[in-house]
């Protein structure tokens, strides 16, 4: 170093909780504090306030003591905050369902945003949590990051375990159904494409001013969040809309979950290729009979010639009918070896959950 250079201070640097190399032993130990440091956090609106022998409270930096993302959320009333949050996050008929989401065919490993448009799936903003990343056909379904979930302040509050404002049950089910959700975002948005695509479809728009990298060093923290700390629902990460609908009629004794469409015809198109399939197989089928049939009625004729062509039309009616009932065993088949590797994917999906959760030291 020349005498006319200036020394450089070491840049600081932040030590995620729920980093990379951390091990569960680690995870478990810190479980009662913020799962990222201070310095990561992407909104700076709140503060804890600690004072000694008063009540701690939460409080905007600002004049309007709100909710950040929630202007009708008054800081003022715990009690509404918190039920404002759960109603924003938890997803109750999902956790119902529990062990019986693998049914729907869940995909715990959450791919990229921009693995989905390779995948030819559009993203749709919503603001119901029982479908944030769920997918039907060619649309992703993702809810919005509440810009509260990245107060630092906001989870001291919620962390803190002295804080009588909120019930021991909510406390519990509020920070299991957040980390989870955060956990999808981490699996979502892990590279700048990603990062683009949220931004260009308003999904962190509560962001503006964050660059990438601010917003990877806190999305990061909650990359390997254990499964034993989330809700049950963020353990089978992604999962068909379809699916869940179908075994929503069996286990939650509802029609369906959620539609997505606005039309009947939109709704029953989905049927139409399987209707129309067996309608020609059933229509050619009748045809064939019909001709064989009239055949057998001129059967008993002189005419040699005619005796042959009628023949011919026998012999094609029965192979029409012979390929129909081909094609419809051959159909039958195959659709059952489809649901048969199905449900052997959903099933690994399953044992791969309960290992984790074994893992973690949690019963299944």
């Amino acid at each position: 170093m020349d005498g006319n250079s200036t020394p450089v201070s070491p840049t600081p640097t932040c030590v995620a909780l729920f980093s990379r190399s951390s091990t569960a032993a680690n995870e478990i130990r810190d479980a009662s504090k913020v799962p990222f440091e201070k310095c990561n956090e992407l909104c700076n609106d709140l503060q804890y306030v600690r004072e000694v022998e008063k009540p701690t409270y939460i409080s905007a930096k600002g004049v309007k003591q709100i909710l950040p993302d929630a202007p009708r959320i008054s800081l003022s009333r715990p009690s509404e905050m918190v039920s404002y949050c759960l109603e924003d996050l938890d997803t109750p008929g999902l956790n119902k369902l529990g062990e019986k989401l693998w049914w729907a065919g869940p995909t715990p490993d959450i791919v990229s945003l921009s693995q989905h448009m390779v995948l030819d799936r559009k993203i749709q903003v919503t603001e119901d949590p029982s479908v944030h990343v769920l997918w039907v056909e060619t649309i992703l379904f993702v809810k919005p990051l509440p810009a509260y979930l990245t107060s630092f302040a906001f989870w001291e509050y919620l962390m803190d375990r002295e804080n009588s404002d909120i019930g021991l049950e909510e406390r519990n089910l509020l920070i299991a159904t957040s980390l989870g959700f955060l956990k999808t975002y981490a699996r979502l948005i892990q590279r700048r494409s990603d990062f683009n695509l949220a931004r260009r479809h308003d999904l962190l728009g509560a962001f503006d001013n964050i660059s990438f990298e601010a917003f990877i060093a806190f999305i990061a923290s909650f990359d390997n969040i254990p499964d034993r700390a989330i809700s049950s629902r963020w353990r089978y990460g992604l999962i068909q809309l379809d699916a869940l609908n179908f075994h929503s009629v069996i286990h939650l004794r509802r029609w369906h979950l959620n539609r997505f469409e606005s039309r009947y015809s939109t709704y029953f198109s989905r049927f139409f290729p399987v209707i129309l399939f067996i309608f020609a197989l059933l229509s050619v089928m009748l045809s064939a009979m019909q001709v064989i049939i009239g055949a057998k009625q001129i059967w008993e004729t002189d005419n040699k010639g005619l005796k042959r062509t009628l023949g011919i039309f026998v012999w094609s009616g029965t192979e029409a009918i012979g390929w129909c009932l081909a094609f419809g065993v051959l159909f039958v088949l195959w659709w059952i070896a489809i649901s048969t590797n199905e449900a052997w994917g959903r099933r690994k999906a399953q044992k791969k959950v309960r290992k984790t959760l074994k893992d973690e030291g949690v019963g299944p």
